[in-house]
């Protein structure tokens, strides 16, 4: 009867273990904001990424990932969005390719929309992924800006230690650097508004404005005109010529693009793409201030159809005011610098978008 009643017991007590249900149940540790999917209870056939290491993938499978609210980076000439992220284990990138975090580390994944508004930003740009202050480069994102009006998604893992302090995602050229935290999902540091004023590029521009003359007469009396016509004025935060930052956060680059076009005396022999205003003819005026065009950030040539003025301006300009006035130039034609006479202005008025 002993023997019986133990027996029992010992059944019982085999029974309540196997109907707990709780045996094998991860408990995930805390990622900050990134969604974490453990993954780690499949067979694993991958390659293992050392902390710090970041590889372009062509999928993000068997992950789940967030969107940010503001996922927003620009640069000169870039524009950075990102898509979404998250964390995992395991991530299954296609063609039977499988990336796996090593003991006490995880994987953060992370998708990009990157557009390049200009040619050869390649090697002006740089995006990189830093873990605890590491920064490792993005593979292939150069590739991606390497000629204007290059669109493109890439997306990338990088393997971070389970008590890693910061991962952050940079985009930098010169001295400014515009970082993502990849754990919160969030922008970080000093984040100019010029550059994120609009919702799709680092800039905010108009084209196509109304034309101004200058009146002028030739060395005989013959009268003319310079015609101003604006192809596009652009408000930027990186000078168009040598690419510098200006002089203050609060500050900016208007890069104003202008056709030269004769009337009468000025409309043949010369034509106005031979004549060259000097750069003190120009100012922009935002209805308190004159501007003056900056030489070295600006380009007027003899024969070009397309000239070209800068000016260090407020960074929240709206409207603004090009100003054309000067006592007069010369404008070469076969090989002559022929004078011509200037009285009054020619103004061109702008309104540059909010967002």
């Amino acid at each position: 009867m002993r023997r019986a009643l133990v027996l029992l017991a010992a059944a019982g007590l085999l029974t309540s273990a196997c109907g707990s249900g709780t045996e094998g149940t991860p408990t995930p540790a805390r990622q900050g904001r990134t969604t974490k999917t453990s993954t780690s209870h499949a067979p694993f056939h991958g390659e293992r990424l050392s902390d710090g290491q970041v590889v372009k993938v062509e999928e993000l499978d068997g992950i789940r990932l967030e969107s940010p609210k503001d996922g927003r980076l620009r640069s000169n000439g870039v524009a950075v969005e990102v898509v979404d992220f998250g964390s995992s284990d395991v991530v299954d990138t296609g063609q039977d390719q499988e990336y796996g975090a090593r003991e006490d580390s995880t994987l953060i994944a992370f998708r990009l929309r990157v557009t390049a508004f200009a040619a050869d930003l390649g090697d002006k740009v740089k995006a990189t992924v830093s873990v605890d202050g590491r920064q490792r480069s993005l593979p292939e994102f150069e590739y991606s800006i390497g000629s204007a009006g290059a669109d493109s998604t890439l997306q990338y893992v990088v393997a971070v230690p389970t008590d890693r302090r910061s991962v952050e995602l940079e985009l930098k050229y010169a001295d400014l650097a515009q970082t993502f935290d990849l754990l919160e999902g969030r922008r970080t540091g000093e984040q100019p508004d010029l550059l994120y004023r609009s919702d799709d590029a680092p800039f905010v521009y108009v084209e196509n404005l109304t034309p101004a003359k200058l009146d002028v007469t030739n060395a005989e009396g013959e009268p003319g005109a310079y015609v101003v016509s604006v192809t596009r004025a652009e408000l930027t935060y990186f000078a168009p010529q040598l690419g510098d930052l200006p002089s203050d956060t609060d500050k900016a680059w208007l890069v104003i693009d202008y056709e030269p076009i004769g009337e009468g005396s000025l409309e043949y022999s010369p034509s106005a793409i031979g004549c060259v205003p000097p750069f003190n003819a120009f100012v922009v005026n935002d209805g308190t201030h004159d501007y003056p065009a900056v030489d070295k950030q600006s380009k007027v040539e003899e024969f070009s159809s397309v000239q070209r003025l800068a000016f260090e301006v407020p960074a929240d300009l709206t409207k603004a005011r090009l100003i054309m006035k000067t006592p007069g130039f010369n404008c070469a034609n076969a090989g002559d610098e022929v004078p011509f006479t200037a009285v009054g202005e020619a103004a061109v008025d702008m309104t540059l978008p909010q967002d």
